[in-house]
C-alpha cells in the first residue's frame, strides 16, 4: 500500500476517533441536562412514517453552499431513517449495523443499547423525524434532524464515507442559541 494512501487513512481515523469522542461528550451532556430537564419534557409518540421524513420544517432550508446534492441528501437521509426505524422497532443490533466500523469498534452492542436508551430516548419512541440542513465536506457529512412536534430536539448526525456507501459516525445535539438565551431568561 502506498505511503500516501496509508497516510490518508490514517488521517482518516484519528478523524473518525475525535468525532466519536465528541459525540460521547455530547451524550455526556444530554444526559447529565435531560434528568434536570425531564419534569418539562413531553413526548407523544406516534408512528414514523416516510412521509414524516420529508415533511417541511423550520429546518428543512438547505444551506445553499452545501455540497449536499439531491442524491446525496437521499441517501444519507435513508441511511439514518433505516436507523430510526429499527430503533424504533427496538432492533438495537440492527440499528448498530448502519454505524461506522470504527463507531461499531468503539461502542459494543450493549454500550450502543444503553447510550440510545439514555441519552437519546426520543429515538425509540416514534417521534416524527424532519430532516434540515446538509453539508458534506471531503468525506463527512452533516446533516440535521429534528424530532418530535411539542418540544422539538434536534440533532446533528455526523457521516462518513467508507467503503462507498455512508456510515453513521454519531450524532449530537444540534446548538441552537436562540432557544439557549430564551430557555435561560
Amino acid at each position: 500500500m502506498p505511503v500516501a494512501a496509508m497516510s490518508l487513512r490514517y488521517e482518516h481515523r484519528q478523524r473518525a476517533s475525535l468525532r466519536f469522542l465528541i459525540a460521547v461528550a455530547a451524550l455526556a451532556l444530554i444526559v447529565s441536562s435531560s434528568c434536570s430537564n425531564a419534569p418539562n419534557q413531553t413526548t407523544t409518540p406516534s408512528e414514523t412514517t416516510q412521509e414524516s421524513v420529508s415533511s417541511s420544517s423550520s429546518t428543512s432550508v438547505v444551506d445553499d453552499r452545501s455540497s449536499c446534492a439531491n442524491n446525496t441528501r437521499d441517501n444519507l437521509q435513508k441511511r439514518i431513517f433505516s436507523q430510526i426505524s429499527a430503533l424504533n422497532r427496538g432492533a438495537f443490533d440492527e440499528a448498530r449495523k448502519f454505524a461506522s466500523p470504527s463507531f461499531r469498534q468503539n461502542v459494543g452492542p450493549s454500550d450502543f443499547q444503553s447510550m440510545i436508551q439514555s441519552g437519546f430516548p426520543f429515538l425509540l419512541t416514534g417521534e416524527p423525524a424532519a430532516f434540515g440542513r446538509c453539508r458534506i465536506v471531503e468525506d463527512t457529512a452533516t446533516i440535521e434532524v429534528r424530532f418530535g412536534q411539542n418540544s422539538p430536539t434536534t440533532l446533528v448526525y455526523f457521516l462518513i464515507w467508507w467503503d462507498d456507501q455512508w456510515w453513521i459516525d454519531g450524532a449530537s445535539p444540534a446548538v441552537d442559541s436562540l432557544t439557549d438565551k430564551v430557555e435561560s431568561s
